[in-house]
């Protein structure tokens, strides 16, 4: 793989993770290749994302603030927002990560744990064990492996 080829695949891994790895397998590329590169991929993608995530949702506040009259604080919508992170808290969200896109989990995550140091760590993480999860799993469907 050249190095034009590569950059192709991480954008690729950022906008669609879920089957970057199965395209990839399906190209012939080695497992362990696919495992550096989306990985690598979505690792880029959540430092971008994250970031933004932050700067975007703090600038929103900063427009959207109101001072003539209090803002309403519980909503129906808020109310299962606070039940679904309740519920499942970070790890809910580390374990659907690869299944709902690099952007939209780092935005989730800069929205909701931004204060949290270790955020960015555990989904570059995340995405790392779903890169080996799915390539394996392409690589096993590709080469006729079975579970039994």
């Amino acid at each position: 793989m050249g190095p034009l080829e590569v950059i192709g695949w991480m954008l690729a891994a950022v906008v669609k993770f879920l089957v970057t790895p199965s395209l990839m397998v399906a190209r012939g590329i080695e497992p362990w290749e696919v495992i550096g590169v989306t990985a690598a991929g979505a690792a880029l993608g959540v430092g971008v994302f994250f970031r933004f995530g932050r700067w975007l949702f703090a600038a929103w506040a900063r427009l959207t603030e109101r001072r003539d009259r209090p803002k309403r604080v519980f909503t129906p919508g808020r109310r299962r927002i606070v039940r679904l992170r309740k519920r499942f808290g970070v790890w809910g969200l580390l374990v659907v990560s690869g299944l709902i896109s690099v952007p939209v989990a780092s935005l989730l995550a800069a929205k909701y744990y931004q204060h949290d140091g270790r955020m960015p760590w555990l989904l570059m993480a995340a995405f790392g064990v779903w890169a080996v999860l799915l390539t394996f799993l392409s690589w096993g469907v590709r080469h006729g492996v079975s579970a039994a």
